[in-house]
């Protein structure tokens, strides 16, 4: 199986897959970030609160052995319980005993005194931070006053970060491995699942690939993700309108490949004989049914163009609004010759006492807006009003009037007093190449039409979202067609 590959354009086209991965591989970068923040933040808390309290511990543990002995501020502190206090295997410390008089009383020199700024207080204690030897020390401080020789005492104890370090450090490893590891197996199952939902849609596009002008049939999308689903109805919708579309064509030609031998047959086999006819009369007889085959030929084919035409889905049909009023007067003045040459009485009525509807006057000067194609809506009246000619025969009076349909509606009515159509042919006639008997066959003509008339009069009201029906004549006799059409919005 050949496969479309897609015309290449100016830029690539992305994947769904990969567009949503690289939307959504900021986010989780940025929730990887705020989460190590937070866990940093975290961890510091929690390192520096736990060594805190042991470094309170410790300095108040010293400043327990801060005494007087003869008079003099010492610090009485065995020589091993120095080591003991001094030795760490990660950190290192140093301690310092200063009296406000007695100045240094014990301990390194270089212990950082208390700050100006940036000095917490817990447990009775004096906490901040400090650099000893270029390296951060964290600082306790605890106060001790000697009432006896009326002296403040500090103690100090400097701690290095080492500790504080290494545990937030194994913290941050605790929480960001795992957050990783998890935003990795995210991004891996969002992709495998994006693979395994879109296989559904590759499976209708190979589906819709494999179509062809003689099998255009529905799409099936049920196990389409729902978000998918209006792709594939509007691609089933076009797919039914096409093969409307198409059938309506193949049905067009077949038609009209059947009505257009009969006459171009008969103008064949007439053309033939009068080439070979010397009789001047029966060349003129000839001569005749030519011109009259070559006439039908003329009327079927401009027909079946007008039927083509005004097939809604055509897109032929051009819009525009109109005075409907105007182009009915200049319709029936065009056919005044003719009628008055066939013995046919056409006029306008006003007044149609039958018609349940506010009839309109013609000849009024309120023009009656439409919006459509002036052209196809001709050429239906022209149709009414041949087909009500050409059966109704001399002493036929025909009627034409405009009348309201509701708020929003108007009716075009051509009412005669000919033979008529039965009720039960009256839906049928409204179909291609669909002729009826005439209620009264001694008034009727022979029927030479081709049955497209009211066919091609049916197509344009619905091209213009309106309809046709067929009633009984105003005066109780024939036929009244009436063509009902919305009225244009005017701004």
């Amino acid at each position: 199986m050949f496969r479309h590959e897609p015309a290449q354009t100016g830029h690539m086209n992305r994947s769904l897959r990969s567009q949503l991965l690289r939307r959504l591989f900021p986010l989780l970068s940025a929730m990887f970030v705020l989460s190590g923040v937070a866990a940093t933040l975290g961890a510091w808390r929690h390192a520096q609160t736990i060594y805190d309290h042991e470094l309170i511990d410790g300095t108040k543990a010293l400043a327990q052995q801060v005494g007087q002995i003869g008079g003099t501020t010492s610090l009485d502190l065995p020589e091993a319980a120095r080591q003991i206090l001094q030795w760490d295997a990660e950190d290192v410390h140093w301690y310092q005993v200063r009296g406000e008089n007695s100045g240094l009383i014990a301990g390194a020199a270089d212990v950082p005194a208390r700050p100006e700024s940036g000095v917490e207080s817990l447990r009775g204690a004096l906490i901040y931070d400090g650099l000893i030897a270029g390296e951060k020390v964290r600082v306790v401080l605890v106060n001790v006053d000697l009432e006896i020789v009326g002296e403040r005492v500090e103690v100090r104890v400097a701690e290095t970060l080492r500790k504080r370090t290494w545990l937030i450090a194994e913290s941050l490893s605790g929480v960001l491995l795992p957050q990783l590891a998890i935003n990795a197996i995210t991004v891996l199952v969002i992709g495998y699942s994006l693979r395994k939902m879109l296989i559904p849609i590759s499976e209708v596009a190979l589906r819709l690939q494999s179509q062809t002008h003689q099998s255009l049939e529905p799409l099936d999308d049920r196990a389409l993700p729902s978000e998918i689903l209006p792709i594939t109805q509007s691609v089933n919708a076009l797919m039914a309108r096409l093969k409307a579309a198409l059938q309506a064509q193949r049905h067009f030609i077949a038609d009209a490949s059947h009505q257009l031998r009969t006459p171009l047959t008969a103008l064949k086999l007439h053309a033939d004989e009068a080439a070979g006819e010397a009789d001047p009369v029966k060349l003129k007889v000839l001569i005749a049914e030519i011109q009259r085959a070559a006439d039908r030929a003329v009327r079927l084919s401009n027909q079946l163009l007008s039927m083509a035409r005004a097939e809604p889905d055509s897109g032929l049909v051009e819009r525009r609004i109109f005075d409907l009023r105007a182009m009915l007067s200049e319709t029936i003045e065009a056919w005044v010759p003719q009628s008055i040459s066939e013995g046919v009485d056409l006029g306008v009525d006003a007044s149609i006492e039958t018609t349940p509807d506010d009839t309109l006057t013609l000849a009024g000067p309120a023009p009656v807006w439409v919006k459509g194609d002036p052209v196809l809506l001709t050429e239906a009246v022209n149709n009414l009003i041949h087909n009500a000619i050409t059966h109704g025969g001399s002493g036929t009076r025909i009627t034409v009037s405009i009348a309201t349909a509701g708020e929003h509606r108007v009716k075009v009515r051509v009412d005669d007093d000919g033979p008529g159509i039965e009720p039960e042919d009256r839906i049928r006639v409204l179909e291609r190449f669909q002729q009826a008997s005439a209620a009264s066959p001694e008034r009727s003509r022979p029927a030479t039409g081709s049955g497209l008339g009211l066919a091609i009069a049916s197509e344009i009201a619905r091209a213009h979202e309106g309809s046709i029906s067929i009633e009984d004549g105003a005066t109780g006799r024939g036929v009244c067609v009436v063509i009902e059409l919305p009225l244009a919005e005017l701004a």
